[in-house]
C-alpha cells in the first residue's frame, strides 16, 4: 500500500495517526490541568506543577491495547487485505489477542457503515446483486423461510446459499441454529461451478468460512463486507475506511 509503505517508523506512524485524528494526545496534565508538561521516559510525560507522570498514551485508542504506532498501523494494513488473524499475528510477531481487540475496535462500526445496522439478529439473509461490474448489498431481517424449503441451495458453514430468487443473484441465509426445513434441499457448495463474478466474490468468505474462521454473525457481516469494498474499490481503500472509523469513540450496541 502507498500510505503504508511510506511510514518507516514509529515517530513516522504516531505522526500519521494524528494528522488524521485516530491518535489524540492531552497536551496537559491530567491530575492537575497545567500545561506546562515535558517528555521523560519513553512514551511518559511529566508535569511541571505537582511533578507527576503519565503515559503519553492515557486516555488515546492505545490505552488498552499494548502496541507501538507502526506495528498499530501495519496490522490495520492486513486486515484492509483481507488476511486472516492468526496470519497477521504471525507475520507481524504480535500476539493474536492484539490483533482480535484491533478488529473488534473495528467491527461493529464496519458493519454499521456497509449495511447501515446496530444490531444484528440471530438470523437474517443478506441479498447480493451484480450489476454493471458493481456489487449491491442489501442486509435482510425478515425471512421467510417457508418460500425457500422447496428451493435447492448450497450450504457452507452455517450458511444457506440460494441464487438467482428474490431478484438477487445471490441471496444468502445465515442462521446461528441449523434451519431443519432448508438442511433436506441443501448440498454441497461448488464454487468451480459459480459464474466468475460470484466465484471471486465468495472466494474470500468462503475459505474463512471453510477453514472455521467464522464463528457467529457480526464477524459473518463482517466478512461479508469486507470482501464486498475489496473487490469494489481496493484494499487501500479499505484501509482509509478502517483508519475513518477509529476516528470515532461511539460506541456500537449489542
Amino acid at each position: 500500500m502507498i500510505i503504508v509503505d511510506k511510514i518507516k517508523d514509529d515517530k513516522k506512524a504516531e505522526e500519521f495517526l494524528m494528522e488524521i485524528g485516530v491518535l489524540k494526545l492531552k497536551k496537559e496534565c491530567p491530575y492537575c490541568g497545567c500545561k506546562e508538561i515535558y517528555s521523560i521516559r519513553r512514551n511518559h510525560f511529566k508535569c511541571k506543577s505537582c511533578r507527576r507522570e503519565w503515559s503519553k498514551y492515557n486516555e488515546s485508542i492505545f490505552k488498552d491495547i499494548r502496541i507501538k504506532p507502526l506495528k498499530f498501523i501495519k496490522i490495520i494494513h492486513e486486515l484492509a487485505k483481507g488476511k486472516m488473524l492468526k496470519r497477521i499475528s504471525e507475520d507481524l510477531k504480535v500476539s493474536y489477542n492484539t490483533v482480535l481487540k484491533i478488529r473488534k475496535l473495528l467491527l461493529k462500526r464496519f458493519i454499521k457503515k456497509i449495511f447501515g445496522i446496530d444490531k444484528v439478529k440471530e438470523k437474517f439473509s443478506i441479498g447480493i446483486r451484480f450489476k454493471n461490474n458493481d456489487i449491491e448489498l442489501k442486509y435482510i431481517e425478515e425471512l421467510y423461510i417457508e418460500e425457500l424449503e422447496n428451493i435447492t441451495n448450497e450450504k457452507l458453514g452455517r450458511l444457506y446459499i440460494f441464487k438467482n430468487i428474490h431478484g438477487y443473484d445471490l441471496y444468502i441465509v445465515f442462521s446461528e441454529k441449523v434451519i431443519k426445513s432448508l438442511e433436506k434441499k441443501s448440498k454441497k457448495i461448488n464454487l468451480k461451478e459459480a459464474r466468475k463474478e460470484l466465484r471471486n466474490y465468495i472466494k474470500h468468505f468462503s475459505e474463512k468460512i471453510l477453514r472455521g474462521k467464522i464463528s457467529n454473525r457480526h464477524t459473518l457481516l463482517f466478512t461479508l463486507a469486507q470482501s464486498y469494498v475489496i473487490q469494489t474499490s481496493g484494499s487501500e481503500n479499505l484501509f482509509l475506511i478502517f483508519m475513518e472509523l477509529l476516528k470515532s469513540n461511539e460506541e456500537i450496541p449489542e
